[in-house]
């Protein structure tokens, strides 16, 4: 049955033109020789066959016409075929035909396919708009221009025409960030249908040679079967995807272009801000226009120069679907073209083992680009009538180097100075200003030289974040207010990471890398870095931490092995870390927990042949501990997950975790550490055939603590489409949790001896909370679209049962009576521990009951009016209200919602490449 379905559209297709033969008399003498033909190769297909293949370029006399039609001369000659399934059927033949034609000139590498199919009306032929994720019918060829079996650039195409690029790195990684600069066509007709594609060499990276020989990656995808076609044959059961490329031959004569472009922009806003009408500085209204450029040139074939002048920070390049609507003006996503060329190169640590599992592990990152431009950090530190400070720090400049070297060195070096930012303020009547943001230069280098064919490597990164702080010392509520100390002077990181593959096939991989930090700045800064909930230097049962406030710098190291298994059915995964507590990257990286030394083991068996019911399965087990440097244990968890997906396209997955017992040393926020109970969580899902016009799947968690705790989470999706144009993709959740021991509020009172001095104030908060994301898009043609992102979101917290810890390493408490607090006219609480009230030891804290509503909305017209050019159009609508803090009422909440007032944003963003 297997060969019938793999040869029966070729069968068909052979008959169709036979038929047309009608008065032939050795018609059906000849279908049936040809049928037999194919039956008998079929007992000689290997798929090993399709391990290493070659392909051969073309030189083109004159260039193609870019219409997808396949009329010139080229489409007559030689053409490679034989595409091998890669899903569902892995090592089958591929059920549809597939030719490639491979041409090139002086300028560009051409591409042309067939894509035949034996019903060209079934062809999924959706229109999108560019990097989106079209669910169609799709042909792509990913070129490795270094040839280092490691990285790749991948241009995709679709019937319709839309296109998609991204870059491939550390062997099967992608990062869709990057947008080439190429042209693509397409056709429909009764064969099939056909693509061109021209990629000029800019959009490439090789150095000059006399004969080139480069990575080549084709792929299909056919849609209404969910097949993925490649060139070249993967094994489900082996990682990596560009080690296993063919070999592009033939290229002779040409030389890596001169690669010099800017891309200037014009950016102009306008708001109207009912929350701010009463602010003399906007009077509810506030109007922007901003100007700059990005420049690009190429060094050589493998180095590209990038420099940036008064770039737009806060408003660059927008993917609806990824819009952070929590922050107010934070309208495009991270797609700004300064930092996206050649980002791949300044990761660290990642290398070499294609899974990198963490549990309970947050792996700090060396180099995060948006901390350059990022809002200023400083604050106004007196109260006022109105303030006006800006969104961003503006970026004055900045230049990068990134690419290749000569002995399959990477580098990447970037250099960006900010500016120094100013508050405005009114006070009493008077206006005034304060510094909110130093004059700061920000610097990363980073290398990495692939040893053998990238079977090994090894690298380092180093950053370098200078502040100046001329001018910052005013006067505050509290006194003095100096920026320095909210801000580090100085900030220097350094790291070392590699790799290493053992076995002949890269069965296993061994990664690496090890780092330190270096913070300095004032007394009162590095103090405040100390107790920060990074650190928690602060903690009184800590023997080997040691808050010390008269330091003047902070000095820290992490570092991490893992080891994986790469090929095969049997899945095994092994990592051990560790985080010193001084260890600090936040000025230039990302550094979240410390103290902290994690591993874990993962074992898992993964079922890649297709049964009676189940097409691919998979099963793990993992058990992970934390301890911190003092030995204590403060983390164990013991997990089961997997997943199934059926013959008919569903799926199904869960994850179970046990975390037994522990101590927690962060619960009380730099109290000593308390007992954390017991918890169990199970999470299951289940989603649909996503190839059908309309999909979605449902999520649940569940989770409990021995302690009384419980939460429920429930979502529901659905992604429809309606014809080949119109989308829309709905993700509703409701959650439901009971926190036993939600941290309020630390009262020092030398009273608490048993606790070092301090009341550590919690109480039981329950919490409702009901959101949804609502996306829809309408694109006219893959170049101009319009899409709409709709968040309706509210969530309720009403807290209860105030008690306070009674002893260190214990659950135990002190319960708060209803003769132990009073309630005052702001709705706040006296607490009075010993319910005496001729005692001295009350204290006050706020109500930490919320209820939170908010309906924001954003539609985004984009336009590409030619290659690298674009336009956009966007409106973002923001309304909230927080009444009725900790009474939950759906109905009523969620009519506040919609009659919230709402702040309105308008803005228009033009792009222009000149060059190439």
């Amino acid at each position: 049955m297997t060969t019938f379905c793999n040869y029966y559209y070729q069968i068909r297709r052979f008959i169709n033109e036979f038929q047309k033969l009608k008065r032939c008399p050795l018609r059906n003498a000849i279908i049936l020789l040809i049928i037999s033909s194919l039956f008998a190769n079929e007992s000689t297909f290997n798929p090993e066959d399709f391990r290493f293949r070659d392909v051969y370029a073309v030189r083109l006399e004159k260039p193609l016409v870019l219409d997808g039609l396949l009329s010139e001369d080229i489409y007559s000659g030689p053409f490679v075929s034989d595409f091998i399934q890669y899903a569902p059927n892995n090592g089958n033949r591929a059920t549809e035909k597939t030719d490639m034609w491979i041409g090139y000139d002086d300028e560009a590498l051409y591409v042309g396919a067939r894509m035949w199919d034996a019903s060209p009306d079934s062809i999924v032929t959706r229109i999108g708009r560019r990097d989106d994720h079209f669910n169609s019918d799709l042909f792509e060829v990913i070129i490795d221009s270094y040839n280092d079996k490691r990285t790749g650039f991948s241009f995709q195409i679709n019937p319709s025409g839309a296109i998609r690029d991204e870059t491939y790195y550390n062997d099967s990684w992608t990062d869709l960030s990057w947008d080439g600069i190429w042209e693509g066509k397409t056709s429909i007709d009764d064969k099939g249908w056909t693509a061109e594609l021209r990629i000029p060499y800019s959009q490439l990276r090789f150095d000059e040679q006399e004969e080139y020989t480069w990575g080549i990656f084709p792929t299909r995808y056919i849609q209404r079967r969910g097949e993925w076609d490649y060139f070249m044959y993967k094994p489900l059961e082996e990682s990596g995807a560009m080690s296993k490329a063919a070999t592009l031959h033939g290229i002779r004569g040409i030389k890596p272009p001169r690669r010099l472009s800017a891309m200037p922009y014009f950016a102009s806003s306008t708001s109207n801000l009912p929350s701010q009408e009463n602010n003399a500085f906007t009077g509810g209204r506030r109007s922007n226009i901003g100007i700059g450029t990005d420049i690009r040139m190429g060094i050589g074939g493998n180095l590209t120069l990038d420099a940036t002048i008064n770039p737009d920070f806060g408003q660059v390049e927008v993917d609806p679907s990824s819009i952070n609507l929590s922050a107010y003006e934070t309208y495009y996503a991270e797609k700004r073209p300064f930092f996206v060329e050649g980002r791949s190169i300044f990761d660290f640590g990642s290398s070499g083992p294609t899974n990198n599992w963490g549990f309970n592990w947050s792996s700090p990152s060396f180099f995060y680009s948006r901390r350059i431009g990022r809002s200023p950090q400083g604050y106004i530190g007196v109260p006022s009538d109105s303030l006006n400070q800006p969104d961003a720090t503006r970026i004055l400049g900045a230049v990068k180097v990134s690419g290749k070297l000569k002995g399959d060195w990477s580098v990447g070096v970037l250099s960006a100075l900010t500016s120094r930012e100013f508050g405005e303020y009114y006070l009493d009547g008077k206006k005034d200003e304060q510094q909110i943001e130093p004059l700061t230069s920000y610097n990363v280098l980073r290398a990495q030289k692939e040893i053998a064919d990238g079977r090994r490597g090894i690298g380092f990164i180093g950053s370098f974040t200078n502040r100046s702080f001329n001018g910052s010392n005013l006067t505050g509520i509290d006194g003095i207010y100096t920026l320095s100390d909210n801000l580090a002077e100085q900030a220097l990181t350094f790291g070392v990471d590699g790799w290493n593959f053992f076995g002949e096939d890269r069965d296993w991989a061994l990664g690496a890398w090890a780092g330190m930090s270096h913070v300095s700045g004032t007394q009162n800064r590095i103090a405040s870095l100390q107790k920060n909930s990074s650190h928690y230097f602060q903690r009184p049962d800590a023997d080997h931490l040691d808050f010390d406030p008269t330091l003047t710098e902070l000095n820290g190291f992490a570092g991490r092995l893992s080891l994986n298994k790469e090929q095969g059915n049997i899945q095994f995964n092994t990592a051990l870390g560790a985080i010193s507590p001084g260890f600090d990257s936040n000025d230039l990286g990302r550094t979240s927990v410390t103290d902290r030394i994690n591993q874990h083991t993962v074992i898992g068996y993964r079922w890649t042949e297709p049964g009676k019911t189940i097409r691919s399965a998979r099963v793990d087990f993992a058990y992970q501990t934390n301890h911190n440097f003092s030995g204590v244990k403060n983390g164990v968890q013991i997990i089961s997950m997997g997943y199934a997906s059926f013959l008919n396209y569903w799926g199904v997955n869960y994850f179970y975790n046990w975390m037994p017992e522990v101590l927690s040393t962060t619960a009380l926020r730099g109290g000593p550490a308390v007992i954390r109970p017991t918890i169990h969580s199970l999470d299951l899902g289940v989603n649909s055939d996503g190839r059908k016009q309309i999909s979605g799947d449902a999520y649940v968690s569940f989770s409990t603590d021995a302690g009384g705790g419980h939460s429920e989470f429930f979502e529901l999706s659905a992604d429809m489409n309606f014809g080949d144009q119109f989308n829309v993709s709905i993700g509703s959740y409701i959650s439901n949790n009971l926190e036993m021991t939600q941290y309020i509020h630390r009262e020092p009172d030398s009273l608490a001896t048993a606790m070092f001095g301090n009341r550590y104030i919690v109480g039981q908060m329950e919490q409702h909370t009901v959101g949804s994301n609502i996306r829809i898009s309408y694109t006219f043609t893959p170049k101009l679209s319009l899409q709409a992102y709709i968040q309706p979101y509210l969530s309720v917290g009403k807290y209860s049962h105030f008690k306070e810890y009674a002893a260190p390493e214990t659950y135990s408490f002190i319960n708060y009576g209803d003769d132990a607090f009073t309630v005052t006219e702001d709705g706040n609480y006296v607490i009075d521990p010993q319910g005496d009230p001729d005692t001295d030891d009350q204290f006050t804290i706020y109500n930490p009951d919320f209820n939170s509503k908010s309906l924001v909305g954003t539609a985004v017209l984009r336009w590409e009016f030619s290659p690298g050019s674009t336009a956009f159009l966007v409106w973002t609508r923001n309304g909230s209200n927080y009444d009725r803090p900790g009474v939950y009422d759906f109905a009523r909440d969620m009519g506040d919602v919609l009659s919230a007032q709402a702040d309105d944003f308008i803005a228009l963003k033009v792009t222009y490449l000149l060059g190439k």
